[in-house]
């Protein structure tokens, strides 16, 4: 069974071009393999936040001096490391605006990357 982790990341909900390509793909995929797991984040309307002081100070802290209030600031980089380690299939509806990506798109990758971190 493939696991997809559906990623949009417009602000322009049903007006966005990217959301409509990406809802058509998933639409597609599960009428040929409706047995699929999908997990779907939305970065457009649910954006992630961008990474701050509390927490690079979790993220470089020993794990023995973590606190509470350290370990929330490291929650939702857990979450999307889960969903990307998770996933065999990604599909990631992304635009483009004066040739760049929006920013909610760069704060998820920026959490994404703290997986580099994790396995060290």
């Amino acid at each position: 069974m493939t696991h997809i982790l559906h990623l949009d990341s417009s602000p322009r909900g049903e007006r966005s071009i990217s959301r409509a390509l990406t809802k058509q793909f998933i639409n597609v995929w599960k009428q040929i393999r409706p047995n699929d797991a999908i997990t779907y984040r939305d970065l457009g309307r649910y954006p992630v936040p961008v990474i701050d002081e509390a927490w690079i100070a979790a993220a470089f802290a020993p794990p023995e001096q973590l606190t509470p209030s350290l370990e929330a600031a490291l929650m939702i980089s857990d979450e999307l490391i889960e969903e990307l380690l998770t996933a065999s299939l990604y599909v990631f509806g992304i635009p483009m605006y004066n040739y760049r990506i929006v920013i909610v798109s760069m704060s998820q990758s920026s959490h994404s990357a703290s997986l580099l971190w994790w396995w060290r």
